[in-house]
């Protein structure tokens, strides 16, 4: 399907036909932000999970995903009221009631020369959800991350991924989900320290000491357990429970694989397709897992609100199976004196990949 630039191309337009009209500051950074994606060529993208292997026997196998980010003006809020929805750019509508059920922070820090400033955030009882805005003395460059160490109390691990987006040459918003493992309460307490930035145009580094520390309550949320189970190729997926918040929904779910899949492949991977009776497809993001090995994995994922005048959700999982090789796999472990080790591949009878799709899992939802 041509995208609405192709289609522009295509049409005929006369000069005398075309009637100027005043847009907003927000409308002509959303066109320019689009513009942008659709003219960069981007890796598609092609799974949840992040790869990982035990270096040794694990209590929890933690999985974390560091993203690009795309920067958006949010230095003045009023601007850019809504970081959340900007950052989807309208695609997924994953984050179209976030704003709504977030905290205002308002947080601000100036160091050499960048002010960073925390603008809302949201715990789902899950996940935290953050954004922020860059406002700085120089352009950054058109891609930039962030290194930094978020500690959250009672967490005993933490995964999570980052995006920014730049407005213009001094400003960028993002926006940060971190799922923390061990935590059992309905308020948070997060530190977060912002090291340095990398302007990945230049490979350039800007030290800094920009440091947040604010408190989160987690939203309303009802849990319906479900376990139930299905079954195909050796693998199996339980639907353990699902929690409904008033933005999002949140899947809880297990992996588990025969002896025979495990002598045969080195990963087990599972991404979960979503919809409802009433036709609609909801867009999701994974929250990370842990595990004892690569095949026996609790897992979250996060989706979009549900739709009210739903009664049923059919979750469907599709597995992928496959071998790792230098390509695709990479892993290291520090051995007792600090050294890195790098980690061999072990042996299996399985070639390239193999894919699957399980039947419908469906779900009668309580009212």
């Amino acid at each position: 399907m041509k995208d609405i630039y192709e289609l522009l191309n295509d049409a005929k337009i006369d000069d005398q036909d075309i009637e100027e009209m005043p847009v907003t500051e927000l409308e002509k950074a959303k066109v320019k932000n689009t513009l942008k994606q659709s003219i960069l060529k981007k890796k598609k993208r092609t799974g949840w999970k992040t790869n990982v292997i035990a270096a040794a026997a694990v209590i929890g196998l933690t999985v974390t995903t560091i993203g690009l980010t795309f920067p958006a003006y949010a230095g003045n809020i009023p601007i850019i009221g809504d970081i959340f929805r900007f950052l989807d750019n309208d695609k997924t509508g994953m984050y179209d009631n976030y704003k709504e059920f977030s905290t205002e922070m308002n947080l601000t820090q100036e160091s050499n020369g960048i002010k960073i400033t925390v603008n809302d955030a949201v715990f789902d009882g899950e996940t935290v959800a953050i954004t922020y805005s860059i406002d700085s003395d120089r352009d950054l460059g058109e891609e930039l991350t962030i290194f930094d160490t978020i500690d959250i109390k009672g967490a005993n691990g933490m995964t999570g991924s980052s995006q920014i987006s730049k407005i213009d040459d001094t400003h960028y918003v993002g926006l940060d989900r971190m799922t923390p493992t061990g935590i059992a309460s309905e308020n948070i307490d997060v530190k977060w320290k912002i090291k340095h930035l990398h302007l990945l145009d230049t490979e350039q580094e800007i030290k800094g000491n920009w440091k947040f520390s604010f408190s989160l309550q987690a939203t309303d949320s009802q849990v319906q357990l479900t376990n139930q189970s299905i079954e195909k190729n050796g693998v199996t997926v339980n639907i353990e429970k699902i929690a409904f918040t008033p933005m999002s929904f949140i899947v809880h779910y297990s992996q588990a694989a025969t002896q025979q899949v495990q002598d045969k492949w080195h990963e087990a991977s599972i991404e979960l397709h979503v919809t409802d009776d009433l036709g609609n497809i909801y867009s999701g993001e994974g929250n990370g897992g842990s595990g004892s090995d690569a095949y026996t994995i609790s897992w979250s994922d996060t989706f979009e609100k549900l739709d009210p005048n739903a009664t049923k959700l059919i979750i469907t999982p599709h597995v992928l199976l496959r071998i790792h090789d230098a390509s695709n796999f990479g892993g290291i472990e520090i051995t007792a004196d600090g050294k890195e080790k790098e980690l061999p591949i072990p042996t299996k009878t399985g070639v390239g990949k193999e894919e699957f799709v399980m039947e419908d899992i469906v779900i009668e939802l309580e009212k």
